[in-house]
C-alpha cells in the first residue's frame, strides 16, 4: 500500500478542526451572530436577506448564513457543530489547496510541510473551528489564486482558469463583501506587474470571467431586493460596512502598524521562523514561485494595514502563503532555522510553567483543567529542542507541529468547555425564555441596554425571544415606570443608575457573569 502523506495530513487537520466542536457553546462576538442569522432563516423561512434578533442585518452578505442553515436543516435547528462545519470544511479545503500548490511549486516534501505548518498555525487552527466567515473567505480566495497560478505556470488554459477565478471571487464577495474580489484581483495583477507581463491578463478570461462574476453578484442583489421587500439596501450595506469601515473605522480602529504587533502571536508557533522565510524568498525573488508567494503574503497585510478598521483575523488569507514560504525554507535546509526553532522550544517550555499560574489568577476555576494543556506545552517544547539537535529543519518542523497538535487537542478537551460559564449566553437566554417568553409572545416589552453583542447570544439561546435594544437609559426608565409589565436585560452598573423610584418597583430575577460584564435580568410585573 502506497503511503499518501496528503491523506494523513488532511486526516490530522480534520481531527484538529473537528475535535470537540460540539462540546462548547457559540461565543461572542461573532459566533452567536451567525448562528442566530441561520436559525432565523430556518424558523422564519426568510432566506433572501439575513435577520438577527428579528431585524434585517446588513453587516455581512448571506453566503455563510446560508451554509450554516443548510447544514442545520436535517436537525431542524442550529447546533454548535453545524454552525462551525462550514469553517471546518473550508479549512480542510485550504490545507489541501496549499499542499497542492506547494507540491506543484517545490515538490512533494514542501507541499506536505506547507500543510503541516498551516494547520498548526494558531490563528488558522482557531478560525478553522469557529463560526466566523474568515476560514471560508480564505478558502475561496485561495481557490481563485490557485487557478491564477495554474494559468501563470502554463498548467491551465486562460479561459477555464479565469472562469474559476471569477466564480470563486464572486462567492467570496457573497461571503464577506468586495474584499473577496479586491484581494485575489489585486494579488494577481501585482504578480503580473512584477513579472512584467500584465498583458497576460488579456488571456485570463478577460470578458466571460467578469461577466459571470457580475451575473452571480447581480442575481444575489435582485434576490435580496425582491425577497427582502425593500428592507435590504445593498448600497447602504456597502457604504456603511465597507467604505465607512475602511476610511473611518467602526468598532476596531487600529494604527497602520497593528499587524506588526499581532502577527507574531497569531503566527505561533512559527513566528520566529517567518522573518527568515521572507528574507530567503526575497533573495530568490527572481524565481517566479518565490515572487508569487511574497506578493500574496505581503499584499494582504499591506491592504488591511491601509484600512482604519483592523482585526487580527482579517489577514487570514495570507496564511497559506506564509506556510508555503516556511516550507520552502525548511526543505532548503537553511541554517537560519536552528536558532528560531530553539527559541520556540524554550518559549513553549516557559509558557508551560507560567500558564497554570496565569490562568488560575484570571479564572480560578480553570487552574486544574489547564494542567493537561501545560503538560502538552512542555512536551512540545522538549520535543522541539530535542529535534533541533539533529539539525534537520523538516524533522524539527514536523516535531513542532505534532507537539502543537497535542496542545490544541488538550485545550479543546479540558479548557474550552469550561469557558461556557463566562463566554456563553445560553443560561441567560434560556432563563429569559422561561421568565419573559410568554410576555414577549403577548407583545409586552422585553428591553436590553448596555449589552453589546450579548444580544445575539440571547436571541439564539432563547429560541427567538427578541429583545428591543434601547440606547437611552432614560427610555429604559420610562418603559419600566409605566403601568404595564416589562422586562429588561441590563448590565449591573447601568441598573444602579436608574431612578430610585423606578428601581423600587423592579425585581432582579437573575444575575449572570459574562466575561467582564455583570448582566441582570430585571422584571416589573406589578
Amino acid at each position: 500500500m502506497t503511503f499518501k502523506p496528503t491523506r494523513v495530513i488532511l486526516a490530522a487537520a480534520a481531527l484538529l478542526a473537528l475535535w470537540g466542536v460540539w462540546g462548547y457553546d457559540l461565543w461572542a462576538p461573532d459566533e452567536p451572530y451567525f448562528g442566530e442569522g441561520a436559525r432565523e432563516m430556518i424558523v422564519d423561512g426568510q432566506w433572501a436577506v439575513p435577520h438577527v434578533n428579528g431585524e434585517v442585518t446588513t453587516d455581512k452578505p448571506p453566503l455563510f448564513f446560508w451554509l450554516i442553515a443548510l447544514f442545520s436543516l436535517p436537525f431542524g435547528k442550529v447546533l454548535s457543530v453545524t454552525a462551525r462545519l462550514p469553517s471546518v470544511l473550508a479549512s480542510l479545503g485550504t490545507v489541501w489547496l496549499t499542499m497542492r500548490l506547494g507540491r506543484r511549486q517545490s515538490g512533494e516534501a514542501a507541499g506536505a510541510l506547507a500543510g503541516v505548518v498551516l494547520m498548526t498555525t494558531y490563528l488558522f487552527w482557531d478560525k478553522a473551528r469557529t463560526a466566523q466567515i474568515d476560514a471560508l473567505l480564505c478558502f475561496l480566495i485561495l481557490v481563485a489564486l490557485s487557478a491564477f497560478e495554474s494559468f501563470r505556470a502554463g498548467d491551465a488554459q486562460g479561459r477555464r482558469a479565469g472562469l474559476l477565478f471569477w466564480i470563486a471571487a464572486a462567492l467570496a464577495v457573497l461571503a464577506k463583501g468586495p474584499v473577496g474580489a479586491l484581494l485575489p484581483a489585486g494579488i494577481a495583477l501585482s504578480v503580473l506587474a512584477f513579472d512584467r507581463d500584465l498583458g497576460a491578463w488579456k488571456r485570463f478570461a478577460p470578458w466571460i470571467g467578469p461577466l459571470v462574476f457580475v451575473a452571480i453578484i447581480a442575481s444575489w442583489i435582485a434576490f435580496a431586493t425582491i425577497g427582502g421587500h425593500g428592507t435590504y439596501s445593498v448600497w447602504g450595506a456597502f457604504e456603511k460596512h465597507v467604505l465607512d469601515r475602511a476610511i473611518h473605522g467602526m468598532h476596531h480602529k487600529q494604527p497602520p502598524w497593528y499587524y506588526l504587533m499581532v502577527l507574531p502571536v497569531q503566527l505561533l508557533p512559527w513566528s520566529a521562523l517567518v522573518p527568515g522565510a521572507l528574507l530567503f524568498a526575497w533573495r530568490r525573488r527572481g524565481e517566479g514561485n518565490d515572487r508569487f508567494l511574497l506578493v500574496h503574503a505581503l499584499f494582504v497585510c499591506v491592504f488591511f494595514s491601509i484600512w482604519t478598521e483592523k482585526r487580527d483575523l482579517y489577514v487570514l488569507p495570507a496564511y497559506p502563503a506564509f506556510a508555503l514560504l516556511l516550507s520552502r525554507l525548511f526543505v532548503a535546509g537553511n541554517r537560519w532555522t536552528t536558532i528560531p526553532f530553539a527559541a520556540t522550544g524554550i518559549v513553549l517550555l516557559f509558557s508551560s510553567i507560567a500558564l497554570p499560574f496565569a490562568i488560575a489568577r484570571a479564572v480560578p476555576t480553570l487552574g486544574i483543567p489547564s494542567l493537561p494543556l501545560a503538560l502538552a506545552l512542555a512536551g512540545a517544547g522538549v520535543a522541539t529542542l530535542a529535534a533541533v539537535y539533529f539539525r534537520s529543519p523538516p524533522i524539527t518542523a514536523r516535531t513542532l507541529a505534532i507537539g502543537m497538535g497535542a496542545v490544541y487537542l488538550a485545550a479543546v478537551t479540558w479548557v474550552y468547555p469550561r469557558f461556557d460559564a463566562i463566554k456563553s449566553a445560553r443560561a441567560l437566554g434560556e432563563r429569559l425564555r422561561e421568565v419573559a417568553g410568554p410576555a414577549h409572545a403577548r407583545g409586552e416589552p422585553v428591553l436590553a441596554y448596555g449589552l453589546g453583542n450579548v444580544i445575539q447570544g440571547i436571541a439564539f439561546y432563547s429560541d427567538g425571544v427578541y429583545v428591543r435594544v434601547v440606547d437611552d437609559l432614560g427610555a429604559v426608565a420610562y418603559e419600566l415606570g409605566g403601568d404595564r409589565p416589562a422586562y429588561v436585560v441590563i448590565d449591573s452598573e447601568s441598573f444602579s443608575k436608574l431612578p430610585e423610584a423606578v428601581r423600587a418597583h423592579l425585581q432582579v430575577s437573575d444575575r449572570f457573569e459574562m466575561s467582564r460584564l455583570s448582566v441582570w435580568l430585571v422584571s416589573k410585573t406589578d
